[in-house]
């Protein structure tokens, strides 16, 4: 059949479609056999909600809901927008459009058009632009919402359209389906004059589509392989160890930047060979090597205690190292390198620091005793050495504990040994650590000491003159040298720790005797705090008891009590040869005894009341003004310290009137 022909057959099915078209939307009775169903179909549903003869499209999405679906549909949009680009650029033909349809449930929303200015300009007329919604139950019947509906590619001719202002438009689309889910997501068409569409159109059309497809699922897979090693990134670089991941010919394939900070590596080792990269950082052929072997063993290796000399100084690491093996075959290892002193602070601030009291929880105004306290606060950000001196039960530990606290080093570990305590044979691997196989059951590995584990803390050091003659020598070289060596080891291990000393003796007549060194007292007597017995502080005592009933009284349990003026009186006349700490004792144990709300005199010691025959001699108005004259000193102790008749009525526990009644009446 000749182009004229051809021509002629196609004229006469345009004209037959234009007359059917016309019948149909008057409302006429047509042959639907001589219709494809597909557009039988969707006139019917189009001609209950559409006016067939509407002049322009007047469904717009508002500029803030545009801006969201174009948010939501961000991928296709990124994807096809090109790929629209390129085949316009190929097509390069004026009055073709090419069109991005966005399925939003029954709603069919155009995303992207383009096409030449002139094209444009038309569609414009009639609002078919970035926005609009051509759903078929608002502008009828068209490819797309064929295309969207039947699920499948289609073209139309003119006069299929529904609405008259498209009668001589043709189109084809083909449904965008997501990739994984295959669900439809949207549309590509391409429009123009029928004089302008090409049959082969819709073959084109579902070609791009389906590039449209595999780029979206391509892209998505990218993506996930970019988060996934974004995730793996992240997760390197947050680890507080040291990974480095080697091939099978030891070449470095990753290698985070702890393990870069750890070795001293300046620059990217990526790509390097790991034992060279190494050798170039460590000074010692013998901390090199060491390494190498560890890495050449076929096995795992798990926590393998390593000292290594590098331009940074010494590195004390435990190395774990794992193979990747694939189809029976090595082809890798990931080494994880922990620095130990990370480890040890990590263990520190878990048990070590049991540092609960502060300056403010030490109760009294003696002066002497408040002294203390003023000396000790200065000292407190010291690096020095101080030594605390006093009877037992005086508060050493108590004072050890707020020094550190008030310090700079309160948020590091605090370790308190007890050296009397300790049995002499374990008093060496106690303070500085042992290595692996330094003594039989020793543990693998070895052990870190209270030294390492108070490394940039504090390490209190009670009951210091009980400390063995051989072990002060190991201390007072710590001491002047600032390194701990582990029991059966070699390398000398950096510390940063402060000293605080305590003892219930003369050290001065201990170095006489030979039983303390004295250039060890002298490096620990830099600043000595004496802190006075409780029978020289007997105006804190009925301040003492007060604080202890309160506290021991939560803590135990029971509801709160007060002692009456003979309980604190006899307390206050005994000479405490345990001091605070047996005052302590005494109130926990009346408290447990009572069972009533106020603690008396029955309910002390026998050794309390029976030495304190004052009490017994003392007829009422007596005991009345010997409790005044108690109450006199301590009010006038507590305005002396805080000069402040507030501070000082808080502290008394009474009103500020109270105590300016009391002031008067002196």
């Amino acid at each position: 059949m000749h182009s004229a022909q051809l021509r002629e057959v196609f004229m006469d099915a345009f004209q037959r479609q234009r007359e059917l078209h016309s019948r149909f939307i008057n409302g006429e009775e047509i042959d639907p056999s001589e219709i494809r169903s597909e557009i039988f179909e969707s006139w019917k549903r189009s001609k209950k909600t559409v006016d067939p003869y509407m002049k322009r499209n007047t469904e717009l999405l508002a500029e803030e809901d545009f801006k969201r679906l174009r948010l939501k549909y961000k991928e296709i949009i990124e994807i096809t927008v090109p790929v629209m680009q390129n085949l316009y650029d190929m097509i390069n033909d004026g009055g073709i459009e090419i069109g991005l349809v966005a399925a939003e449930k029954e709603n069919n929303y155009i995303l992207e058009i383009i096409g030449d200015e002139l094209a444009l300009r038309q569609s414009k007329y009639i609002n078919c632009i970035p926005g609009s919604n051509w759903a078929e139950h608002i502008t009828g019947t068209s490819a797309s919402t064929v295309a969207l509906f039947e699920d499948k590619p289609f073209q139309i001719y003119p006069f299929e359209n529904f609405v008259c202002l498209l009668k001589d438009n043709t189109q084809a689309a083909a449904p965008i389906h997501d990739p994984e889910t295959r669900e439809i997501i949207g549309a590509l068409t391409i429009a123009g004059n029928f004089k302008l569409v090409h049959p082969h159109t819709l073959g084109m059309t579902v070609a791009l589509v389906n590039l449209i497809e595999k780029q979206i699922m391509t892209t998505r897979v990218q993506k996930k392989a970019e988060i996934e090693n974004s995730y793996k990134t992240l997760l390197i670089e947050s680890a507080a160890i040291g990974l480095i991941a080697i091939d099978s010919k030891m070449m470095v394939t990753h290698i985070n930047k702890k393990a870069m900070q750890t070795f001293g590596f300046s620059k990217d080792i990526v790509g390097y060979n790991i034992i060279s990269a190494l050798s170039e950082v460590f000074e010692t052929f013998k901390s090199t090597k060491r390494f190498s072997d560890v890495l050449m063993c076929d096995d795992c290796v798990t926590d393998e205690l390593i000292n290594i000399s590098s331009k940074s100084g010494t590195i004390r690491c435990a190395i774990s190292i794992r193979c990747i093996d694939l189809n029976e075959q090595r082809i890798g290892k990931v080494i994880t390198v922990q620095e130990m002193s990370r480890l040890d602070t990590m263990i520190a601030r878990t048990i070590g620091n049991n540092a609960r009291v502060t300056f403010n929880d030490l109760i009294g105004i003696n002066e002497q005793f408040l002294r203390c306290i003023e000396n000790a606060i200065k000292v407190s950000d010291s690096r020095s050495s101080i030594l605390l001196l006093g009877e037992s039960g005086t508060g050493k530990d108590l004072f050890a504990q707020s020094i550190h606290n008030a310090s700079t080093r309160s948020n590091q570990p605090y370790f308190a040994i007890n050296c009397a305590a300790i049995p002499h044979e374990l008093i060496g691997s106690e303070l500085f650590g042992y290595v692996e196989g330094a003594f039989t059951g020793a543990k693998k590995n070895g052990n870190p000491g209270k030294f390492e584990l108070a490394n940039g803390g504090t390490l209190f050091l009670d009951e210091i003159g009980d400390m063995p003659l051989d072990m002060q020598t190991s201390l007072l070289r710590v001491l002047e040298e600032k390194a701990i060596t582990r029991i059966g080891g070699q390398a000398s291990i950096p510390i940063d720790v402060r000293i605080i000393a305590a003892t219930n003796k003369n050290l001065k007549i201990e170095f006489e005797k030979g039983n303390f060194r004295e250039d060890l007292y002298y490096r620990l007597n830099v600043i000595s705090i004496d802190i006075p017995p409780l029978r020289k502080r007997r105006t804190d005592i009925p301040l003492l008891i007060d604080h202890m009933i309160k506290t021991t009284s939560a803590r135990l349990g029971k509801l709160p009590v007060n002692a009456d003026t003979s309980y604190v009186l006899a307390c206050t006349l005994y000479d405490w040869p345990g001091n605070v700490r047996e005052l302590q004792n005494v109130i926990e144990r009346s408290i447990n005894l009572s069972n009533r709300k106020l603690l008396t005199t029955d309910l002390l010691p026998e050794h309390i009341t029976k030495n304190n025959n004052e009490i017994d001699n003392l007829h009422e108005a007596n005991l009345k003004q010997y409790s005044k004259t108690i109450e006199s000193e301590i009010i006038k102790a507590c305005i002396k310290k805080y000069a402040n008749v507030r501070k000082a009525a808080k502290e008394l526990g009474i009103s500020k009137s109270t105590l300016y009644r009391k002031l008067n009446q002196e």
